[in-house]
């Protein structure tokens, strides 16, 4: 028996695309009914997490994929939500925006609240927790432990709805699904880390996700064969999911004196690199990197759809534009074999 995994990277406001991409196929493939697990990070985790609720309370997943985009093309100032400073921290903001270098991420403290995006993650899962799940559904979530009492330093984490007996640590069956999201969502400089307390427990701070694994589909992987939902690599199926393939990079113009490049430079503040270039570096290297490592073993058994973007859609930056962008990517995804791939396979799911 087949096990079918569909993952969702993250990638910020990007997240729309993702959404996009997820409502066509299922129209077409009913592919939402038919997956037994889904996987994601950050903002990826946000909509595989609110997938597998869908699917455990029973509904319609065409509905719900398409609120879904809608959260993201019309509640994005309550996602990306200012963060309140202190008068140094509003002076300093003052100076990079009439140098036109603000907008995220933050430098003195975190660019963003958390508190619309847990307004949105409320009205998506409520208080329901991961233990409220069905077990017949696999859940996968990327995340960064900041602190383990029962380990030295931070920790790459997936959180998971399926028992794992190696690891008792790893029954979070409590922790509310809302905390695994913005656990997942707390993108380093962008979002403050999140706290999850759940069960008498204090697990620590979190971070995104993305740090480590910006794309899920190998953790997807390695949890249904450790929870025995899946034999081996050869029973498992999978669909990847991209926010974008971005047209970034930094060339050797740029740099000019490598010894000149600190962090500032990195973060596009002092340097015509992209406004976040460390950042955006650290996500899609990692997210290529997962899926050349599952490619590997899956080989045609995985699908990928990570369309180019035309221009650069920042991870925050949610402007007319951009969704023009992220539309005009998805539909030129629509026309390419990758396409027509993951239809034939979904299709037979």
């Amino acid at each position: 028996m087949v096990f079918k995994l569909v993952s969702c990277d993250g990638g910020g406001i990007r997240g729309y695309l993702t959404c996009l991409t997820l409502q066509s196929l299922h129209e077409e493939t009913g592919v939402l009914d038919k997956a037994d697990g889904f996987a994601g990070t950050s903002t990826g985790g946000l909509t595989a997490i609110a997938l597998a609720d869908g699917r455990t309370r029973g509904k319609d997943m065409g509905q719900l994929v398409g609120k879904l985009a809608a959260h993201y093309r019309d509640d994005a100032d309550k996602i990306f939500r200012e963060n309140e400073r202190t008068l140094l921290d509003r002076a300093l903001d003052d100076v990079l925006k009439r140098f036109k270098l603000g907008g995220g991420p933050g430098i003195t403290a975190s660019q963003y609240s958390a508190s619309g995006l847990e307004e949105i993650g409320l009205s998506l899962v409520g208080d329901r927790t991961i233990g409220s799940l069905s077990p017949e559904l696999v859940l996968a979530i990327n995340t960064v432990c900041l602190h383990r009492s029962d380990k030295v330093g931070w920790a790459p984490f997936t959180f998971t709805n399926q028992n794992l007996e190696h690891e008792n640590w790893l029954d979070m069956s409590a922790v509310r699904l809302l905390d695994v999201a913005m656990a997942s969502s707390a993108a380093p400089s962008y979002f403050p880390p999140h706290l999850i307390k759940a069960g008498g427990s204090d697990y620590g701070y979190f971070a995104d996700g993305g740090t480590f694994a910006n794309n899920p589909v190998m953790n997807g992987i390695n949890v249904a064969i450790a929870a025995n939902r899946a034999h081996g690599l050869e029973d498992i199926e999978a669909l990847s999911i991209g926010t974008g393939q971005q047209p970034t990079d930094i060339s050797e113009q740029m740099i000019k004196n490598p010894d000149d490049w600190g962090l500032l430079k990195w973060f596009g503040i002092t340097s015509n690199a992209p406004r976040g270039a460390l950042i955006e570096l650290l996500l899609n290297t990692s997210a290529e990197n997962q899926y050349w490592m599952a490619h590997l073993v899956l080989k045609d058994r995985l699908v990928r759809l990570n369309p180019a973007l035309p221009k650069v859609v920042g991870l925050a930056t949610h402007k007319p534009e951009s969704y023009r962008l992220m539309e005009a990517a998805f539909q030129t995804s629509k026309q390419s074999q990758d396409w027509e791939n993951a239809v034939d396979m979904l299709n037979k799911w």
